[in-house]
């Protein structure tokens, strides 16, 4: 009998700092360091031996209205769309499918645990879109 053993975090050896494609599998409200935050989860799908490593983007997000315009949610969106939200637009989470060029780096742990990777830019749209 075989055993299916988890995978542990990846290290910086499976993923170091730099530049990939990731896809974006979706999002989460979260609560961190006393604020509301939302989470953009991406899994790496090249380059080919860093693929399947999920990576996140944090943000501060509101609890109710909209982002305010000099908050990262609000640039890395306008970055997504093209543009900064007309009056009244929903600002969707949904705006970051497809496939982007990211970089990434390692958290720096205040507690000495272990750092984990996180995307600290989109660069670019590379492929695929939100459905308009």
């Amino acid at each position: 009998m075989e055993i299916d053993w988890p995978e542990g975090p990846p290290t910086e050896v499976d993923l170091p700092a730099g530049t990939y494609v990731a896809s974006y599998k979706g999002y989460a409200h979260r609560n961190m360091f006393r604020q509301s935050k939302i989470q953009l989860n991406f899994k790496i799908v090249a380059p080919s031996e860093s693929a399947g490593i999920e990576v996140s983007l944090f943000a501060t997000f509101p609890l109710q209205g909209k982002p305010p315009h000099r908050s990262k949610y609000f640039e890395l969106w306008s970055k997504a769309n093209g543009r900064p939200p007309i009056r009244g637009q929903r600002m969707s989470a949904g705006i970051f499918e497809g496939y982007w060029n990211v970089r990434i780096e390692w958290s720096k742990p205040r507690n000495g645990g272990p750092g984990m990777p996180i995307i600290v830019e989109l660069i670019s749209r590379e492929a695929g879109g939100p459905r308009r």
